[in-house]
């Protein structure tokens, strides 16, 4: 781990058990995803591993948005896992990761959050936190993920004035957050085990328990397809492909993350 005064590697040590990641902790990188799939594509890391960038300066979201964060108040980091599932029995990983943050948080006290499809984390209806998933290597059998996540974990107004959406952050009633070491180390707790799981059993185990922190299960919402078309309905389900299931029309569709992008009608 780096020696940079921003980050005290013994406070999430501390924390740490179960751990199946190796953690390199990086002073500044464009983005931890890149990196770290560069280094797994060129089989330079072939252990499950852990990439913090202390200052992320090219953050990358789902669509090809930009994740901004900075060197103090937000957490930023990759890991890479080797699943024994082809990439089509993968595509549910993403709603894993984010139950996984949301279990994670919760144990930290963290309170008023929520899901919202497929993986983004919200608190009290801000974004808290982003999740990009991406195939380094794959086989017929096997693939090989690089999961990225960003966290709003302190207050930071100057952030909030270049996002074009509400943020939200990890601290308290109190304006006190957890330390990002903490932080970091109960969700790799989490991931580590909710991998093993979900390569071994897949996303039926952890269903219900998504289900039951859904922001908009069993209520009205609006699709925006990739066309710009908008599709309103009841979302009935999700699917063991990570897929939304809607009625809308009389009728019963099946929408999957792409380019889609989800929004709750009140």
């Amino acid at each position: 781990m780096t020696k940079s005064p921003l980050w005290r590697s013994q406070i999430c040590e501390q924390h740490l058990h179960n751990n199946l990641f190796d953690i390199r902790v990086i002073d500044e990188l464009s983005s931890t995803n890149d990196y770290l799939l560069d280094e797994v594509k060129h089989r330079r890391i072939a252990t499950p591993s852990c990439i913090v960038a202390l200052n992320q300066t090219n953050g990358r979201g789902r669509q090809g948005r930009r994740w901004l964060s900075d060197s103090k108040n937000s957490l930023t980091f990759s890991v890479n896992y080797l699943f024994n599932r082809s990439l089509t029995e993968s595509t549910s990983l993403p709603l894993v990761v984010a139950l996984a943050i949301y279990d994670a948080l919760n144990a930290l006290h963290i309170d008023d959050i929520g899901i919202k499809w497929p993986n983004d984390i919200l608190r009290q209806q801000k974004k808290l936190a982003g999740i990009l998933v991406e195939c380094a290597n794959r086989t017929q059998h096997s693939s090989e993920l690089v999961i990225g996540i960003g966290l709003n974990v302190g207050k930071n107004d100057l952030l909030q004035e270049n996002v074009d959406q509400p943020l939200a952050d990890c601290t308290n009633t109190e304006g006190v957050s957890p330390s990002r070491e903490e932080l970091l180390a109960v969700l790799l707790n989490h991931l580590s085990l909710y991998f093993k799981v979900f390569d071994e059993k897949g996303f039926h185990q952890f269903k219900e328990r998504w289900l039951t922190h859904c922001l908009h299960f069993k209520q009205q919402v609006a699709l925006t397809l990739p066309d710009g078309s908008t599709i309103e309905g009841l979302h009935e389900d999700i699917l063991e492909d990570g897929s939304i299931l809607v009625r809308h029309d009389a009728t019963q569709s099946v929408f999957h993350s792409g380019e889609i992008r989800l929004r709750s009608i009140a």
